[in-house]
């Protein structure tokens, strides 16, 4: 009688054990999913992404943007060379990146160009020889390019007092590049002397390309960190010709080098630059390479003036 007691005993307990372990097999089933996902949540948060998952891209810190001082609607300062200031032209969206490359506006030799270039001879060949520093009548094709644009109609003097320049120039990547620049006749031989001696340096510049590829916009242009020349213009609020409308003055890399006057910095991105004790790659300062090379032939730097301080222009008188 006490062993079948024992037995019944025993068999129940079984019983039981087995009902309490297919319900747990039923909830594992139901839940292990998720509670692994959690478990590797968890991982994530701490230990970044696992193997299994890509690598998202992480956000910037919307801190860490600059701050891009409000369009200044004034009638232009009076200083000789402050020519961007234009009191009636809206301010167009910033583009707020120094480095970056523009995959609109890029200008590098050995890459397919889209038809802003469908002529050039230089960005179109695979594998031009470097360096080259030629100065050419203007080409018809570069005619009908700045027509309208840069140069117009009421421009006082015609094209022959302009000339096309192709000049080799060390990019932020340290390559070789070519860039282009039209400036008066008079001068072009001494242009092309002053960028072989920067190149000879290895000073880099983002890009040199004609302004008419950002429609004649100053603003743009900075922007996108282009280096140019000339921009058939008024200074703002008067009836004078800027140094750049006769093909007498040069910018250079904007972004590392903006124009100042009070609050107002452009480009926007050019606020990184303010401390000029605290030199980068494609700075001008005194006595570098770039300053001497325009200072040794007379040309004026902007850098030296009181307000605006425009440290991106040299002009020629």
């Amino acid at each position: 009688m006490e062993t079948k007691k024992t037995i019944t005993i025993t068999v129940t307990i079984l019983v039981i054990a087995m009902v309490a372990f297919t319900i747990v097999l039923i909830w594992l089933s139901a839940n292990l999913p998720s509670a692994l996902d959690s478990s590797e949540d968890m991982y994530e948060y701490a230990n970044g992404p696992t193997d299994e998952e890509p690598n998202m891209p992480i956000e910037e810190d919307p801190a860490e943007e600059p701050t891009y001082p409000p369009y200044t609607n004034d009638e232009g300062p009076a200083e000789e060379g402050a020519y961007y200031s234009y009191p009636n032209e809206e301010n167009p969206e910033h583009y707020p990146y120094s480095n970056e490359e523009n995959p609109e506006y890029d200008q590098y030799p050995n890459e397919e160009h889209s038809e802003h270039d469908p002529e050039d001879q230089y960005l179109n060949d695979p594998t031009p020889t470097l360096p080259i520093f030629t100065r050419e009548p203007l080409p018809e094709h570069i005619i009908a390019q700045i027509t309208g644009v840069t140069f117009h109609e009421t421009t006082p003097f015609d094209y022959s007092f302009l000339t096309y320049l192709t000049v080799t120039h060390v990019n932020f990547y340290g390559e070789s590049t070519i860039g282009h620049l039209i400036v008066a006749a008079e001068i072009g031989d001494e242009v092309l002397e002053i960028f072989q001696e920067i190149y000879q340096s290895r000073f880099p510049i983002y890009s040199i390309r004609l302004i008419d590829y950002y429609d004649a916009s100053d603003y743009l242009s900075m922007a996108a960190n282009n280096s140019h020349a000339f921009n058939f213009r008024y200074i703002a609020g008067t009836n004078t010709i800027s140094r750049h409308g006769f093909g007498m003055a040069i910018d250079i890399n904007p972004i590392q080098n903006p124009y100042i006057r009070g609050n107002t910095i452009w480009p926007a991105a050019g606020a990184y630059y303010l401390d000029r004790s605290y030199e980068r790659p494609g700075m001008i300062i005194p006595g570098g390479p770039v300053y001497n090379a325009f200072i040794s032939r007379g040309w004026t730097w902007g850098g030296n003036w009181t307000s605006p301080r425009d440290y991106h222009h040299f002009e020629r008188r």
